[in-house]
């Protein structure tokens, strides 16, 4: 009996210290159904269109629900010949890199155009995978699934780049009101931003994602002040002690960012972190 033991006592051990993924793969963590249903339906769309900039990747499994399906190794953010560098090339899911290039055309070049009469010519961010958790959270942050962007400066034609971290309160109004345009208007390409105003974690950066927040809610946070129940954001990144003659003041929206079938959905307070 002891002969019969002994090898399987041996093989769950091995598999155990080596072997995440095996037992992963039967009753670890997983990523919520969602999740791959919204890769899915992005491939299928031809939302995203593979080249050598925007490459496709392996999946990604792990460790725990970490990961993608079938996620991208983007070098550059933008549509067609409008298509920009990224300071690093990162890997992102199909919905995020389709919100990313829709925004960046959208929002962020009418913007530059609108402020500074020149169109952006480069894009900076901090990463977007990274598997953990929220700071200060049980709730995993959405980086965890490549389905965030931290962008942390805006390179124009000149070669100025206006950052997060200096632009913000930036003396100059340009750099000032050109963040929070960009900011307060990400609310309709992403469903979580936020900006230097929402917490110490974001001093530097704008988050950008995709979680799926309970009741469709988009939480977006950066300013000062709150918008009422089912309001609508127009620019929450709005600062009246910077520019008191704007008086255009918006907030957040309160929301939930349960993880689907792994997590419950509900509306507890987006943490400080992302």
């Amino acid at each position: 009996m002891k002969r019969i033991l002994y090898p399987a006592f041996v093989f769950v051990l091995a598999a155990g210290v080596g072997g995440c993924s095996l037992f992963g793969s039967w009753g670890g963590p997983r990523r919520a159904a969602w999740r791959s249903q919204a890769e899915s339906q992005c491939l299928s769309s031809g939302a995203v269109v593979p080249s050598d900039t925007v490459r496709p990747m392996d999946e990604v499994d792990g460790p725990g629900a970490c990961g993608a399906d079938r996620p991208f190794k983007v070098s550059t953010i933008g549509k067609g010949p409008n298509k920009v560098g990224l300071n690093e090339a990162t890997a992102m899911n199909c919905p995020m890199v389709a919100a990313a290039d829709n925004w960046f055309e959208r929002v962020v070049q009418p913007a530059a155009e609108a402020f500074f009469g020149q169109p952006v010519v480069g894009v900076e961010h901090m990463g977007t995978y990274s598997c953990r958790r929220i700071a200060g959270s049980r709730y995993m942050s959405e980086h965890s699934y490549m389905n965030a962007l931290d962008v942390s400066g805006f390179k124009l034609a000149d070669g100025r780049t206006v950052r997060v971290k200096t632009g913000w309160r930036s003396a100059d109004a340009s750099e000032a009101n050109f963040l929070r345009q960009v900011g307060g208007s990400s609310c309709d390409d992403f469903t979580t931003v936020l900006g230097p105003a929402s917490g110490a974690a974001h001093q530097d950066h704008l988050h950008l994602d995709l979680a799926r927040h309970s009741q469709g809610r988009h939480v977006c946070r950066g300013g000062d002040e709150p918008v009422p129940e089912g309001g609508r954001l127009l620019s929450f990144f709005k600062d009246d002690s910077i520019f008191p003659e704007d008086k255009i003041r918006t907030g957040s929206i309160p929301g939930g960012i349960g993880e689907g079938e792994d997590e419950p959905m509900g509306d507890p307070e987006y943490p400080q972190g992302d």
